[in-house]
């Protein structure tokens, strides 16, 4: 809607003289019209250059009693009313006022009643009359309004004589309103005219005049016009210059300035159109911007001016997506409309505008509200520009849009007809030479598109494929339709070939897309429509042909296209959706977890963009796409909660009420409940999955490819039930839908292998049942076919060997032939070593291999364990998080064998092998901090080799650092204020980042093994260097499985010695430990102590009776009384005080007064203690911090600590001048400021409230001033010189009794961040008398040299020196010494 300036004449109110009236009374008809005209000019004059209402007012006022006073026949009849008229306009063009402009009309139409041709004044007064019914028309829309303006305008043309001063007045408003009539009519005579009539008007208007810049801005809007319809480029040159020439003239106090500016605007939105260059659009919207700022309220042309800044910012958001774009559009459209009458002739654009708006705000969030606004708005302008009306096609082509998108979120198939009936009704009347034919036949092609999917009818598409032949005819190859056409055939013919099949088609778009993306730049609008298609097509010719190449370069164009194409645009989703789906199909096919884990990224995406926008016809979609990729996690890292999040999203997609894909989405449900039961064994996700796979057979006919993977599945639940419930009718039923997919499979089929498979499997079962010799036979029959079937390291040879198994097994059993069993454990062994599958599977089969092996008291069992273990090791560093591997340990079959390194102990120590029974031990323990500690390694001896490997030491050490940030989980977005979507969005993505650097760490350490001296570099030790753990005295390892519980003595030098522990047993130990727990829970209140220490002397004799005396006993022949001894206790046996056991009878020692103990996770774990890491300089003067907290955070529950204060301050009275000392207390106590401190001291004392948590063990924490300082936070510190902490606060030593094995604790936290000495708390410590133990401790500690190897004796000796009756027997153990 561009704005043009109508001129007026103010010499007809001068040519209009009164004459003199006889007048008799009082008031104006006692004064002279001469005296009145002057007094109601001054007021006017004063008006112009004030506008104070009141001199306008009274001016009105004196005119209309002046002329309400006239007699009838009066001369000065025509003068008052020329005044009058120019009066009301002038007060129209501040107040905008209908009643104002109808009053102007009136009076000066009865002026020009009064006059003739030939009258000096009739120029003028057709000049004034003809824009004030060009201005009516715009409000009231009334066509003969326009024709009785422009009829007046070309009659005073013919009789004005050239030299005329009132004839540039005329040529102008008579230009004007031709525009106005060509903008209704779409005549090109009219614009032509307009455009001839403006330059002889410019003529008229030199530089100097007055009018000369308000003739520039409308020539250039005309100008402007003629480039829009006919696209010639000088048009565009030369309405620009006028437009330039005009804004120089104009200051931006000007009225004629915003009206100017936002004319430009308008010009650089139509090239923008035209070339698709942003920059333009860009432009246009600034010069909206800075033209609202310099226009009032009630400037005529405000409401035009915000419906074109408006449109401008919907187009650009259609462009960048910035959904600020789009709320502002809304808000300006609604104000626009808030300026206009009901019956303006520019309404209708302004309606049409904010449909659009609110169309892209409904693909944004998908309120239902705003597509019912927008077809409420569109119906309203189509009422408004009927059939006849040149913008009645645009507004029509919006109401088929809005149709639609109406089928889409709701379904209603009338919707669709009606887009396709009345779009087809419209391009049949829409004359071919018109602008808006090509544009319509779009919208055609896009109705009946919609309309195939939902029908599938072909006819449709090849109707699409005759409009776009026959248009194609016709158009130019450059054309910018030419483009647009033929890509609707393209899709058309892809979307065909989806129905229909015919390579030969599927051909033909691919090559088209590919000859057209050489025509397109990478800003063009139609580029990433290109790009996802061919990426499309690409992706459907890969599955057809398997030629990787299509696949990547399917992946390589819907990442293309997710980069050019913004978020928030339909483009962007259907990319991202696009290439989310590619990348799991190549992860399937080839196996890059990269993918896998980008996949996610992009899936989840389009589902958290969607989140709140529920009613949004792609949320179904999107969310089961997330869900199946989901799955596909699951199958690889085996975290079930996976499986509970995707069965959540497609059950959510299932019952939404616009998914369009039910029979897929039934599939994809019904797989992942069969595969949750698998997990759980709840019989209700396996009938649910039944019905979904029986609901969804009928949906697809009988030879759809996707028929038989339905079939195949609903027979593999059907399997799963008669193992569940052993009713032969569930067997029979899965038996003939298995031999229904080998009726049906045609010769070659990939999954042929897998239904032979299984049918094998359900005739096994059946023989089984009936001990049916030929059934069995037929079984290792069926397994036969399927084994020739499939190609050299298959991953479903993994389904033959673990069926072979059951088969062999089953078969033994029957006839005790041995050579069956042995069968058995050969296809056991196969299973586990396996190809091409996960890690997961491969520990199922060794872990069933175990258990068979222990059943049948096979020789592999040891084999067996080795395996196990190994693959256990795997399988938890495939998993990138800490977390993630902590749940991957506790997940699955692991939940029922939690001592398999202890039992694979006991099989080594059964088998007399002790040297491998260490080995095992330490293997299966202690993973999670094992696997962290290889990215940790000290590799100093690796710098000094040479030039390379101080390279690769310090590679090493890089990828090293950035793996260990990433196995801490990046927990600081983990917080409680963040949804668990963006949580889970940013896990995947550092799955992502987790992977390629290990890969790029898995290089490196290749590298270094094949330096001269490095080739065990990180692998696991072999006993010979396990053995230098016990370099400063005997490590005891304490052995507790279900077949044997015995102790391992290793000393520095000579073989692992084997003491039995005949009165132990894992049951009594378990017993052992919840007393003793018990103790400590039930008396744990103030003035119990002695009760308590009653309580605990039984435990503590029953623990040295069963475990304790037979290893004493051997170690007395070893080291004397008085040595260290450390212990590396297993199973429950971690939650013991193995220090404080004693037969506490009179006469007897107890531990405390044999040994001086300290304990080890694993032996690894204190060998690491043992070395000073050569990039961590020792400081010539140690340093020391008192780490303190009395009053931690609110949210932490815990009460103040009241003696922290004192024991700091006694802290610091003991620490030796030797050491500088410092103390981060109070306000400071942060997390932030307890991390700095552990960086930077090499002792640390830290005393505050401790907590361990059962359920996430990396989460247990300090309770600080701000937050809790969790382990994890711990873990990434990476102090500079760590050499000591007494950490004193409650259960800083606390295993984890789900995974005790693990030793997930605090306090094993700090050693593992390098401390050599830690002390810690293996249950509540007493505020209160914690500084007696301390005191002492430190006495001793620094008595002599100091050294943090001397801490177990200093804490041996505190707990003998402290005073008995301060400090309860409880307490005076509770410490216990970790590492060196």
């Amino acid at each position: 809607m561009p704005s043009q300036n109508e001129e007026r004449s103010d010499t007809a109110a001068r040519c209009l003289t009164p004459s003199a009236d006889n007048h008799s009374g009082t008031g104006p008809r006692n004064m002279d019209w001469g005296t009145l005209n002057d007094q109601a000019n001054n007021l006017m004059s004063n008006y112009k250059q004030t506008h104070r209402g009141e001199d306008i007012e009274e001016a009105i006022r004196i005119l209309s009693a002046w002329y309400s006073g006239l007699p009838s026949g009066s001369q000065n009849h025509a003068a008052c009313a020329n005044s009058l008229g120019f009066a009301f306009y002038m007060r129209l063009q501040h107040s905008n006022s209908i009643a104002d402009l109808e009053q102007a009309v009136h009076y000066w139409s009865i002026v020009l009643e009064s006059s003739t041709p030939g009258s000096p004044h009739y120029v003028p007064l057709v000049v004034n009359l003809g824009g004030v019914l060009r201005r009516r028309f715009e409000y009231h829309g009334k066509f003969e309004d326009i024709e009785q303006a422009i009829m007046m305008y070309s009659a005073a043309t013919s009789s004005c004589p050239p030299d005329s001063p009132y004839r540039h007045n005329l040529l102008n408003n008579y230009a004007l309103a031709v525009f106005s009539r060509f903008e209704q009519t779409g005549d090109p005579q009219d614009l032509d005219l307009s455009i001839q009539t403006h330059q002889e008007c410019l003529s008229l208007r030199p530089p100097g005049h007055l009018s000369h810049c308000s003739t520039l801005s409308n020539l250039a809007i005309a100008i402007c016009a003629r480039y829009r319809h006919r696209g010639n480029m000088d048009d565009f040159t030369s309405a620009m210059a006028y437009h330039s020439r005009a804004l120089e003239l104009s200051s931006p106090e000007s009225p004629s300035y915003p009206t100017i500016l936002m004319n430009m605007g308008l010009l650089l939105r139509y090239s923008f159109q035209c070339n698709g260059d942003l920059q333009n659009l860009n432009t246009a919207i600034n010069l909206y911007r800075v033209a609202l700022t310099a226009c009032p309220d009630n400037h005529p042309i405000r409401f035009s001016l915000l419906a074109n800044y408006a449109g401008d910012l919907n187009v650009r958001f259609t462009q960048n997506g910035d959904i600020n774009d789009l709320e502002y559009s809304i808000e300006l459209y609604t104000n626009s409309l808030a300026n206009q009458s009901s019956t303006h002739a520019h309404r209708f654009s302004s309606l049409h505008g904010l449909a659009i708006a609110l169309m892209s705000r409904f693909k944004v969030y998908g309120v239902p509200e705003d597509l019912d606004l927008a077809i409420t708005h569109i119906t309203s302008s189509m009422a408004l520009c009927g059939p006849s009306h040149p913008e009645h096609m645009p507004v029509l082509m919006v109401w088929i849009n809005c149709l639609i998108m109406r089928y889409k979120t709701r379904g209603d198939i009338a919707d669709l007809d009606d887009a396709v009936e009345h779009s087809e009704a419209a391009i049949c009347v829409c004359p071919r030479e018109s602008a808006d034919y090509f544009l319509l036949l779009t919208h055609v092609n896009n109705a009946l598109s919609t309309r195939f999917s939902r029908r599938q009818d072909v006819r449709d598409l090849k109707k699409i494929i005759d409009y776009c032949d026959l248009a194609l005819r016709d158009v130019p190859d450059r054309h910018i339709s030419n483009q647009v056409l033929a890509m609707d055939r393209a899709d058309a013919l892809l979307q065909q070939y989806f129905h229909e099949g015919g390579m030969n088609i599927l051909e033909h778009v691919i090559s088209f897309y590919r000859d057209i993306m050489q025509d397109l730049s990478r800003g063009h609008q139609a580029f990433p429509r290109v790009l996802i298609q061919l990426a499309s097509a690409l992706k459907a010719r890969f599955e057809q042909g398997g030629n990787a190449d299509d696949l990547n370069c399917a992946v390589n164009h819907y990442r293309t296209a997710c980069e050019v194409c913004p978020p928030g645009q339909d483009d962007h989703y259907a990319a991202s959706s696009g290439l989310g789906n590619t990348l799991l199909l190549r992860y399937q096919i080839f196996g890059p977890l990269d993918d896998l884990d980008e996949c996610l990224v992009h899936l989840a995406h389009i589902v958290e963009t969607h989140a709140l926008a529920t009613y949004h016809p792609d949320y179904p979609k999107g969310l089961a796409n997330y869900a199946y990729a989901i799955f596909a996690r699951f199958q690889n890292q085996h975290d079930i909660t996976d499986l509970d999040i995707a069965v959540n999203y497609l059950q959510a997609a299932r019952d939404h009420p616009n998914q369009s894909e039910g029979r897929h989405i039934l599939t994809f449900l019904a797989t992942v409940l069969s595969a949750r039961y698998n997990e759980h064994e709840d019989i209700n996700d396996l009938q649910e999955s039944i019905k979904a796979f029986e609901t969804a057979l009928p949906m697809f006919a009988s030879n759809h490819p996707q028929a038989l993977h339905v079939r195949r599945n609903l027979a593999r639940s059907l399997q799963k039930m008669y193992a569940k419930r052993q009713t032969i009718e569930d067997l029979n039923a899965a038996i003939a839908h298995f031999e229904a997919c080998l009726t049906i499979s045609p010769e070659g089929h990939p999954d042929l292998p897998l239904a032979l498979i299984s049918l094998a499997w359900c005739r096994h079962k059946r023989a089984k049942a009936g001990k049916d010799d030929d059934g069995f036979q037929d079984a290792l029959s069926l397994l036969s076919q399927a084994s020739e079937k499939l190609p050299e390291a298959h991953p479903w040879f993994f389904l033959v060997y673990q069926l072979y198994t059951t088969i062999f097994e089953d078969y033994y059993s029957l006839t005790k032939d041995a050579s069956f069993l042995e069968k058995t454990f050969q296809y056991h062994q196969l299973a586990s070593s396996a190809p091409g599958i996960h890690t997961w599977d491969q520990l199922t089969a060794a872990l069933r291999w175990r258990t068979d092996a222990n059943e049948f008291h096979h020789t592999s069992a040891l084999e067996a364990y080795k395996t196990s273990i190994k693959l256990l090791d795997r399988h938890i560093m495939a998993t990138p998080t800490v977390s993630g591997r902590y749940k991957a340990l506790l997940g699955g079959i692991l939940r029922d064998t939690p001592s398999l390194a202890a039992d694979a102990t006991a099989c080594a120590i059964s088998a007399g092998d002790l040297e491998l029974a260490v080995e095992l031990s330490e293997q299966g323990r202690g993973l999670l901090w094992s696997q962290m500690s290889r990215f940790r390694a000290t590799i100093n001896d690796l710098r000094v080799v040479d030039d390379e490997g101080r390279r690769l030491a310090d590679e090493f050490v890089l990828l090293s650092a950035e793996l260990g940030r990433r196995q801490s989980d990046s927990l600081a977005i983990a917080g409680r204020t963040v949804t668990e979507t963006l949580i889970r969005t940013q896990q995947e993505e550092e799955a992502r980042q987790y992977r390629r650097t290990s890969s790029q760490w898995d290089a490196v350490v290749s590298k270094i093994r094949q330096k001269q001296g490095f080739a065990y570099f990180l692998t696991p030790m072999p006993f010979k260097e396990l053995r230098a753990a016990a370099v400063a005295g005997p490590i005891v390892i304490i052995n507790a499985s279900i077949k044997r519980c015995d102790a391992i003595i290793i000393t520095k030098d000579g073989p692992p010695r084997l003491i039995s522990l005949p009165d132990a047993s894992l049951g009594g130990i378990a017993t052992l430990s919840g007393d003793f727990r018990n103790v400590l829970r039930n008396t744990a209140g103030v003035g119990e102590e002695k009760t308590r220490e009653k309580q605990l002397i039984p435990v503590f004799r029953r623990l040295w009776d069963a475990v304790l005396a037979p290893v004493v006993e051997a170690l007395l022949t070893i080291v004397p009384k008085g040595s260290r001894v450390w212990w590396c206790p297993t199973s429950k046996l971690t939650s013991l005080p193995i220090h404080a056991a004693g037969p506490y009878r009179k006469g007897a020692s107890n531990m405390p007064n044999i040994y001086v103990s300290s304990y080890t996770p694993t032996l690894s774990a204190l060998i690491r203690s043992r070395r000073q890491n050569a990039s961590k300089v020792a400081s010539s003067t140690p340093s020391f911090v008192s780490i303190g907290q009395s009053k931690p955070n609110s949210g932490s529950g815990e009460k103040e600590l009241k003696a922290v204060g004192a024991e700091l301050e006694l802290v610091k009275s003991l620490v030796p001048a030797s050491m500088t000392s410092s103390e981060v207390s109070g306000d400071e106590g942060t997390v932030s400021g307890a991390i700095q401190a552990l960086k930077t001291n090499s002792w640390v004392h830290l005393a505050c409230h401790g907590k361990q948590d059962f359920l996430q063990p990396f989460d247990s924490s300090f309770a600080l001033r701000d937050k809790p300082l969790r382990l994890s936070d711990i873990i990434q510190a990476e102090p500079e010189n760590p050499e000591f902490a007494f950490l004193s606060a409650c259960h800083t030593a606390v295993g984890d009794k789900n995974a005790p094995d693990e030793v997930i604790h605090l306090a094993a936290g700090m050693q593992f961040s390098g401390f050599r000495g830690v002390i810690g708390t293996m249950w509540a410590v007493d505020d209160n008398t914690a500084r007696h133990m301390v005191k002492e401790f430190y006495d001793a500690m620094f008595s002599g040299k100091i050294d943090c190897t001397n801490a177990a004796r200093a804490l041996n000796k505190a707990s003998k020196a402290v005073d008995k009756d301060k400090v309860p027997m409880d307490q005076r153990v509770v410490f216990i010494h970790i590492g060196a």
